[in-house]
């Protein structure tokens, strides 16, 4: 008894003081240079017990050990580790990491610091957008990245954005490569902005040379989120606002369409008491939702990520009739299931349903119809006030008759009372004779091991699969409005394709430093196949008296099933890099891949391209003494080879021939024909891009001022031309398959500047702003004539092609005639004489303008004061045109911009015009009269936001809370007179075209975003 007594009091001790340990809570802020450094990250060293600091630097963590050790980390600065010892308030000073300096960035196969990187490579972190309402990817990058521009296709929701880095590289298709998570994508859009972590855009050749074939236009790489070690991490994010059209343009009103119609000689048009601003009727307010939701957490050895997003977006023309909506789910998980090994998965499932106005159309787009309508004709008619024409019409076409066109409750549209052609009510349009709708489902995923083999060597097998189901849909429904407007049946049509890519990579990395010598090498084999197949297409006709809704197994639709298209498109490729640095001061790399496409004919089916740079960190040497000027100065210079087959449909080596033409047989004088459809091309090559590239980056006053400058020149050689039709003769009876064109040249100069400070009062700013300089020349052309060109968008008023890609001029450059003035006697346009045979005629035309800037660029202020932030982003660009093509010349009694009638010609001696008199208006369409200066700036946005303090979020459990409102998109500083000088375009070759582009809306957002 004696002995065992003392036994049990000793153990009750131990227990209770165990539950002492494992019941104590600790506090504290997390600080640097008496500032505090929120979101940083606080664990219980060997457990998934943490938490992180709030805006104010404040943690708590519960159950801690009183002999627990601390790991405080933040991105920037030197992780620290401190004991608890017994203490119930734990405080930390983190330090500035001076060698990281201080960011490390992905790059193609790998990380790097960035103090050792020699290419060119710009960063956008999650940190840096993470309160925006920009709803795509690609919007994340506008204004954000030097030597970028982003231009929207729309401002239709859901509609993409074309990006170019460093220019237009190609006459074709000159999109970057995006890479997720390691897994090469056909496109962004179903990546939710709020899951994304941060992207590196690899701008010049030696950085993007790893990639090989697909890095000419440059590579963006997104990497997702991860999760944290530490216990479950909830966030809950939702911004939900209103969207408006905000344009200056303004359109004639009824009495000055009168006079100038009169003026044009229509005296008939007389002024009905009808003055309908389609603008104002067209445009709408719409509503914009996004919920995003992210849990995150993991234990000492696996972490995991898992979100969930919902946009639902109405369109500012149409409503619901525009509207975007997308779901995403992602789930990431990392597991280091041994000293040896990691395992990891990537993957995003998303549905996206949008439905589309017709757009992007100069004859009948909703848009451009509501410019060119004339004012006198009512949105709707009253009851009984429908004019006897438009009834007898409508019953007189067909075999049958057609139906008014009537809204839901059965208000009959506004017929044009004096336009003329294929001109018709833009919201009939809109709502009641055009439907068109988008599906999409798409699942990308990412699989790895990372095998530790010794130190410093690793292998890593990764394989990516990408699926994407897309279905288009279009109906349209019976009306009569014209014979060039008119519709006698109920059609519809209805296209499946499903794509499937899948990627296997493998690769070994090898780091080792001896001395002040480092070295990595990198060696690696990749292999990739992507099919395309359209299981489902169908169209056709129903007759009005048989109609009963639009059903595509009626056997009136025209049905072709497992249509595959034929050609293999796949890759196989070799690849290595070599880094050296020594001493983090004199630094070189070398990369080299070898690719293999069967998109080539069989000599060329390999492409090589190689990539070398090197760099100097001048601060390291010792001469730059102890008190410099600046803490970081590093020079560096690269070149390299890329490649691109994005042109490149594939076949291009075989000779097609058919013995059908538009589903009938081919019958030469009664016997079975065939016919060439495509001619072989076996000399074709790749595409190939060679860069120089010159760059310094420097850090002063305590690294709190940033600088990054440029030079580059980037010569695209072979360039795809998709249309052998381009260069083939009419009388050879065929069309050639594509062929290499010519070589375009890009260059200029970037640069990137930032500054951020705080104050001891806890005043907090930073000032970021980047510029680029461009200068794009296509300097040779071939297989055409002399002095000629290749065509590219046409539009009514130039048939003959508003752009063109030709020797000595830019990119698809606009084409037209040269203008000098209006004739003060009889009004007309003056045509200059640019070949001076004394002759005015389609050989005068020349090129008058560029859609590529000279210079673009962008910015944000961030200011912050206690729980108080702002943020202020801008952007814009400099030097490029526009050319409005959405005029219809050959419908004369059409409304147009109020600039036509203010600064018309008005009558002899008339010596101000600026645009002809109304009877000669024609001849301003095919000139530089509607070629429009595109330069603006755009305030992308202005939020004010304001964290709730702790004293509040600790009684609702919450570790931080922000709201803020936000203005984006609303101020536009411009002098095109058009609705939106931000045009971008469907196609490559009409970049800066507008057949009435839909604009831009402007937001007024509501944010709310939880932590737990």
């Amino acid at each position: 008894m004696k002995i065992k007594l003392p036994k049990k009091i000793f153990f009750a001790i131990i227990i209770f003081c165990g539950c002492f340990l494992q019941a104590q809570t600790v506090t504290g802020k997390v600080t640097s240079s008496n500032l505090p450094l929120p979101g940083a990250s606080i664990i219980v060293k060997g457990t998934n017990n943490g938490s992180s600091s709030d805006f104010d630097g404040n943690y708590t963590i519960n159950n801690v050990p009183s002999n627990a050790i601390l790991v405080i980390s933040y991105l920037g600065y030197v992780t620290r580790e401190v004991a608890v010892e017994g203490r119930s308030v734990v405080d930390v000073s983190l330090e500035e990491d001076e060698n990281a300096l201080s960011e490390v960035v992905v790059v193609g196969y790998g990380t790097k610091k960035k103090s050792v990187v020699t290419g060119a490579i710009s960063s956008v972190s999650s940190k840096q957008f993470e309160s925006a309402s920009n709803q795509r990817v690609e919007q994340v990058l506008q204004g954000r990245v030097s030597g970028v521009t982003v231009s929207s296709s729309s401002g239709s929701p859901g509609q993409g954005a074309q990006i170019r880095i460093r220019g237009a590289g190609s006459s074709g298709n000159s999109e970057p490569l995006y890479i997720v998570d390691g897994m090469k994508t056909s496109s962004i859009v179903d990546i939710a902005p709020s899951d994304i972590a941060n992207i590196e855009i690899l701008k010049d050749a030696a950085s993007a040379a790893i990639y090989g074939t697909e890095g000419a236009n440059g590579v963006v790489l997104i990497t997702t989120k991860a999760g944290r070690t530490g216990e479950l991490k909830l966030s809950f994010n939702t911004q939900i606002g209103t969207q408006f059209a905000n344009t200056d343009l303004e359109l004639m009103d009824a009495s000055q369409f009168v006079q100038y119609m009169n003026e044009a000689g229509f005296t008939n048009v007389v002024d009905n008491g009808v003055n309908t601003n389609w603008l104002d009727e067209t445009f709408t307010n719409a509503t914009i939702q996004r919920y995003d939701i992210n849990a995150s957490g993991g234990g000492e050895k696996t972490n995991y990520y898992a979100s969930a997003s919902v946009l639902d977006q109405d369109g500012i023309v149409g409503g619901k009739n525009s509207n975007f909506r997308r779901t995403t789910f992602r789930f990431n998980i990392k597991s280091q299931v041994a000293n040896w090994l990691e395992l990891g998965a990537n993957s995003t499932v998303s549905f996206s349903d949008r439905n589309g106005i017709t757009e992007n159309n100069d004859t009948r787009g909703v848009i451009q119809n509501a410019l060119i309508l004339d004012p006198l004709t009512p949105v709707f008619y009253g009851d009984g006030q429908v004019p006897q024409s438009v009834i007898d019409n409508s019953a007189n076409a067909g075999d049958n008759g057609v139906p008014l066109l009537t809204n839901s409750n059965g208000r009959v549209y506004g017929y044009p009372t004096y336009s003329t052609g294929e001109v018709v009510n833009p919201l009939a349009l809109a709502n009641a004779i055009n439907n068109n709708t988008f599906d999409s489902s798409n699942f990308l995923t990412t699989l790895y091991a990372k095998f530790s083999i010794l130190e410093g060597l690793n292998f890593t097998t990764r394989y990516g699969y990408e699926r994407s189901i897309d279905e288009n849909i279009s109906t349209s429904n019976p009306y009569f409005v014209s014979s060039e407007a008119s519709n006698t049946a109920y059609n519809g049509s209805q296209n499946v394709f499903k794509t499937n890519r899948w990627l296997w990579e493998n690769f070994a990395s090898y780091d080792k430093s001896f001395g002040k010598h480092n070295f990595s090498l990198l060696v690696g084999y990749s292999a990739e196949e992507r099919n395309v197949v359209q299981p489902i297409s169908r169209s056709g006709s129903i007759a009005i008296e048989d109609f009963n809704g639009f059903d595509f197994d009626l056997p009136e639709l025209n049905e072709f099933n497992n249509i595959t298209f034929p050609f293999k498109d796949n890759l196989v490729s070799t690849f290595g890099r070599l880094s050296y640095n020594f001493d983090d001061k004199y630094l070189f790399e070398g990369s080299l891949r070898a690719d293999r496409s069967d998109k080539f004919p069989t000599a060329n089916k390999t492409g090589v391209f190689p990539a070398a740079s090197i760099g100097w960190v001048a601060s390291k040497e010792n001469f730059w003494g102890d008190d410099p000027i600046f803490d970081f100065f590093k020079v560096r210079a690269s070149w390299g080879e890329n490649g691109s087959r994005a042109n490149l449909g594939g076949n291009s080596d075989q000779t097609f021939i058919i013995t059908t033409l538009n589903g009938l047989g081919i019958d030469y004088l009664g016997n079975v024909g065939a016919q060439i459809s495509g001619f072989a091309n076996e000399n074709l090559v790749w595409e190939t891009s060679e860069q120089l590239n010159f760059g310094i980056d420097l850090r002063a006053l305590d690294n709190r001022l940033r600088f990054t400058t440029e030079y580059y020149k980037k010569t695209t050689r072979d360039l795809i031309v998709l249309d052998g039709g381009l260069i083939t003769p009419g009388s050879a009876g065929f069309t050639s398959n594509s062929f290499n064109a010519g070589t375009i040249v890009n260059q200029g100069l970037e640069f990137e500047v930032g500054y951020s400070d705080s104050t001891d009062s806890g005043f907090r700013y930073s000032i970021n702003a980047n510029l680029s300089t461009l200068d794009n020349e296509v300097t040779e052309i071939l297989f055409v004539p002399e002095g000629t060109s290749l065509v590219g968008a046409g539009a009514p008023q130039n048939p003959d092609g508003v752009t063109r890609f030709a020797e000595g001029q830019p990119a698809w450059s606009f084409f037209g005639f040269e203008t000098d003035g209006i004739d003060p006697a009889t009004g007309e346009v003056i045509r200059v004489d640019t070949n001076g045979d004394n002759v005015i005629d389609n050989n005068d035309k020349t090129f008058i303008g560029s859609p590529h800037p000279d210079v673009l660029y962008g910015g944000n202020i961030n200011l912050g004061y206690k729980n108080f932030d702002f943020n202020l982003q801008f952007q814009g660009t400099i030097g490029n045109e526009i050319f409005s093509t959405y005029h219809q010349p050959s419908r004369p009694l059409s409304n147009k911009p109020e600039h036509f009638y203010t600064e018309r010609w008005t009558g002899p001696g008339d010596t101000n015009a600026n645009f002809p008199g109304a009877l000669n208006v024609n001849d301003a369409y095919d000139s530089d009269l509607v070629l429009e200066d595109g330069t603006y700036m755009r305030i992308k946005q202005i939020q004010l936001g304001y964290t709730l303090p702790e004293s509040i979020t600790s009684k609702l459990k919450m570790s931080n809370t922000r709201i803020y409102v936000s203005l984006d998109d609303f101020f536009t500083f411009t002098k095109y007179r058009g609705l939106d000088p931000e045009v971008g375009n469907f196609g490559f070759n009409s970049v800066g075209v507008d057949r009435g582009y839909y604009p831009t809306a402007a937001k007024l957002i509501f944010g709310l975003s939880v932590n737990f």
